[in-house]
This record gives C-alpha cells, structure tokens and sequence, in this order.
C-alpha cells in the first residue's frame, strides 16, 4: 500500500529513532509523501498563525490519506492524539511561543492589527510569516526531520505556502519530490506567483480592499496599488528575510525560495465560487473550500437541550482560536453580558476562554471554553452566529445556513465579512466602537428581520451544490500528482516568465514604438507635402 508522510510543519526523525518509526515498519509500503505546512492561521495572520483551527482544515486530508492506506507523518505546530496508527506527528513546539509568547510579551499583538492601513495590514501579513518561520526553525521537531538520512526519499510534499516558504529547503534535502501546495487563505494575493496565470487587479480585490461589485475606479485605482505594493515587498523585503531566517536550520545554503515554490505541481485553495469573486486560474489550481466541514456529531446532552429548550432559538458567540476573551477587556465583556440578558427567549452560547467573567451572567447565558462549532452550527434551532469572521467560521456558518453578526479583527476578517454583507447574510459590530447599544441593535437586526435568514439560506445552497465533497476532491488531486510526478501541462508557462513578459509589457510596448514610428513618418509626409506647395507659391510671387 502507498505510504504517505505529511509534515503540517516538518520535521526530521534521528536514524536512532527509525526503529521506532511506522516509516520503517512495512516495506508493503511503497510510495511515501510529505505534506508540509507552515505556521499560519490562519494566519492565519491573515492567515498564517499557528492556530488549531488551521488544524481543523488539514486535518482531514491526513485522515483521510491515511483511511485508503498512505502511512502519513505530519510535522505540525498541534498534535493530534487520537491520530490513527498510521498518522505520525511531529511537533514544532516553539511555534505558539514565538508568536504570541507567554501570554504577557506577545510579538503578535492581534488587537493593534485591527485597524490598520492597507499597507501597514500588508506588512504585518508577512511579518506573521517571518515569526512563523523563526518558530519552526527554533522547534526540536524541524531539527529531528533534518538528521533524516540522506538518501532518504519522499514521493510528495504537501506544504500550506500561505505564509511563505519558510521550510521549503527540505525540498532540497529531499531531492526534489513533486510539491502539493495548500492554504487556508481563499487564493492569496501572491498565487500567480506560485502558478502563474493573472492576478486581476481590477475586478479581484486585495484582502484589505473592502470593495463593490463592479469596482469603481477610484477603488479599481487603490486596489492596483496595493497589489503591486504587495507584489514588490513580498519579492524584494519578505522572501530575503525568510531566506535569512531559515538559513540556519539548514547545513546547506538554501535554493531561491521563490524558485522553490514555483515548483507547484498542484495548488488546493480554500476558495469557492459562493463566497468568492471569480477569478481566472491556472487548471492545476483546484478550489476546495469547506473541506474541513463533516457532518455534525450528536451535541452532549446539556448542550442539546439547553439549544432545544430555546423559546425563540439560540445564538452562538465564538471568535476563534487565535483572539483570546481577554482582548476583549472587562469593559467590553461586560457589554455583551448586559446585551444579552435582554434577550431571555434566545439561550446565547459562548466560547470563553478567559479565567472569570466581569459579572454573573443571565440564565439564558451558557459559557463553556470550548464549544464543538460545527456541530453547534448544523442545529436547527440556531438563529444566530456571533463571529470573528475567520474564513472557516464564514464557510461553516454559510453551509448550515446561519446568519452571522461579524466583529472581524484583522486581514481577511474584514473583506470576508464585506462578502457575506454584500450577500444579505449578516451585520457588523465595530470593536472600536464597541456598545452595549450597538450589540442590542445587532442581534434585534439579525434575528427579527427574515431577510438574513433567507439571504443565507441562497448561499448555503449554492455553496453546498458541488459535484463532490471538497475533501474527496482534494484527495483525488493529492493522488492525481502521485500518480504524475513529472506532468507540468496543467501548469501555466507565465509562471517562468517575468512579470513584464506574462503580462505583455514587452510586446505592448514594441506596439507603442511602431504606432509612434508610424504617426511619426506620417506627420514628416504630410508636412513635406504641404511644405511643397508653399515653396512654389513663393517662387511664383518673387
């Protein structure tokens, strides 16, 4: 049976250890591959942080790999423990730390991020990928991955390139198997980079443009600017930083990491038509958005019935993995707690995760650290959902059709939000701006006004209206680069051109010197023609 070895940020494994490694254990197995992903959540920064629920997504695909028989080994920032028996993790335990330290010297202060310009938003995107990076290459996991033998072979590498290609250098160490590309950031902005094919500028929004469709010029204008902004810090700042950071994991000085990740034979992003602008790609870029969604397990009993028992329906506050209920502050704690006691005919189920609340809350109030999302989203009796907007959150909330009060925090937050307002599925509270008022306001808006029940309702069918699930999906392209290692037809050839050359530049300029040649001989004729007559009529008065 093939074997498959997934890195979620990889690590290398001692020859002392190789006994003891399910790699070593069949020689039935027969085809190896790596999935590697890099610490982002999930960014993400943007979508690039370590985070558990970037976990969510890939999870899946290891399972799943590992159900039709590949031997799967993931080097990742979470472990999962009830992995099955042929699922090996490896653990890139410094990552959380370097990004959000002890809890009291974070370096990613998600908060000040919030409001930042579209520039400034731009940077810390890849300043998330650069702390990333410093986390995995610091972790005894990546250390363990790299004393890996040298003649050791992979048949594929799975590696989630949204926040760089931080570990791509084990490519190198590997001899070169055909690379999977994967993120949890819709279609980046940098993808064509990686692929080839048109960014378009012009009806394709950057993730800090909140924009309208179609977009106007003045937006069409400011959207073009960030992207180049984009294109050129990512190229000349973040990649030779990433370079510099990742050097000294390695015994061997690093490819061209740009170089590196045009390698992609196939790229999975986490995109799909129902929630995002169309755009054209390349065919090897295969949309695979909601594949993290499973059918819902059964609710334990309290949480069941405190949902069923719901006199007018139930509301879910969640925010995510990466925003702490701290950040809120007691103030804004407080807010919530007073705006939801006017409502005791909604029983409001919170994540929180913070040590105590400020006040005791209403009966109708039920806080637990960790709620079982999914399947609270798929109830029925669900009216609301009270979110940071994380694309995740916006896919699941859509796919069981529950309408969302957005309170986006940062990168892709925003813009994903702005979608599914453009789309009648949901409102917006301002954390800047925070009141008890303008959450009363919120949740009245949402769950007295049918419109957003019935806007959401659309969506989730045309999201659900699939000729497959995207987790097969996935697998079935996953197997498809197995099978065709040395297949590049789906690639597109402007992947290895330079920007000037994809995009025409060359030859639109060449058209610009011929047509000011031309005009320029036709002025000369036309003025020696007239010139002539004048010089007669001279001579004939002289």
């Amino acid at each position: 049976m093939p074997m498959i070895i997934h890195f979620y940020y990889c690590t290398p494994r001692s020859k002392a250890a190789k006994d003891h490694h399910p790699l070593y254990d069949s020689i039935a197995y027969q085809l190896r591959y790596t999935i590697l992903q890099a610490p982002c959540n999930l960014w993400m920064q943007p979508r690039i942080a370590p985070s558990k629920k970037r976990f969510t997504e890939i999870r899946p695909i290891v399972n799943r790999l590992a159900e039709i028989g590949h031997n799967v080994t993931v080097l990742s920032v979470n472990v999962d423990t009830r992995a099955p028996k042929n699922v090996t993790y490896i653990h890139l335990e410094n990552s959380y730390n370097t990004l959000y330290g002890n809890g009291t010297q974070a370096r990613n202060d998600i908060l000040k991020r919030s409001n930042e310009s579209p520039m400034a938003a731009t940077i810390s995107f890849y300043r998330f990928g650069l702390l990333g990076c410093e986390g995995a290459i610091t972790s005894k996991g990546l250390q363990q991955l790299l004393q890996y033998p040298s003649d050791f072979q992979f048949n594929l590498v799975i590696y989630d390139f949204t926040c760089g290609p931080c570990l791509l250098g084990l490519l190198h160490k590997f001899h070169y198997p055909p690379l999977v590309s994967v993120t949890g950031f819709g279609v980046p902005q940098f993808t064509e980079r990686l692929i080839g094919g048109h960014k378009a500028s012009s009806y394709v929004p950057h993730f800090t443009q909140l924009t309208d469709n179609p977009m106007p010029f003045v937006q069409r204008f400011s959207n073009t600017l960030i992207h180049l902004f984009d294109a050129l810090y990512r190229q000349f700042v973040f990649l030779p930083q990433l370079t510099q950071t990742a050097q000294p994991a390695f015994d061997f000085t690093l490819p061209d990491l740009s170089e590196l990740e045009q390698r992609t034979l196939i790229m999975l992003t986490n995109s799909n038509p129902a929630l995002d602008p169309p755009e054209s790609m390349p065919p090897n870029v295969i949309p695979v958005g909601g594949l993290q969604i499973i059918d819902p397990k059964p609710l334990p009993t309290e949480l069941q019935a405190f949902i069923s028992n719901a006199p007018k329906g139930a509301v879910l506050f969640a925010m995510g993995t990466n925003f702490k209920s701290k950040m809120f502050t007691t103030e804004r704690q407080a807010m919530f707690l007073e705006a939801f006691a006017l409502f005791p005919d909604y029983h409001i189920l919170w994540k929180f995760d913070d040590d105590r609340l400020p006040r005791q809350a209403s009966s109708n109030v039920m806080v637990r650290p960790w709620l079982p999302q999914n399947d609270i989203l798929a109830q029925p009796h669900l009216k609301a959902f009270i979110t940071h907007c994380g694309l995740m959150s916006t896919q699941e909330a859509t796919y069981h059709a529950v309408p969302m009060i957005g309170i986006p925090i940062y990168v892709d937050q925003h813009l994903n939000l702005h979608r599914t307002i453009q789309a009648g599925g949901g409102v917006k509270l301002d954390l800047a701006t925070l009141t008890t008022g303008s959450i009363v306001a919120a949740l009245k808006e949402v769950l007295e006004n049918d419109s957003y029940q019935q806007a959401i309702d659309k969506r989730s069918a045309l999201f659900r209206d699939q000729p497959e699930k995207p987790l097969d999906r996935a697998v079935w392209w996953i197997e498809w680069a197995l099978r065709h290692p040395n297949e590049d037809r789906l690639r597109s050839s402007t992947v290895e051109m330079s920007i000037y050359v994809a995009n025409g530049c060359d030859v639109a300029g060449c058209i610009l010197l011929l047509v000011v040649a031309l005009l320029t001989a036709l002025w000369k004729m036309v003025s020696h023609v007239c010139h002539i007559p004048s010089t007669k009529h001279k001579e004939k008065q002289k």
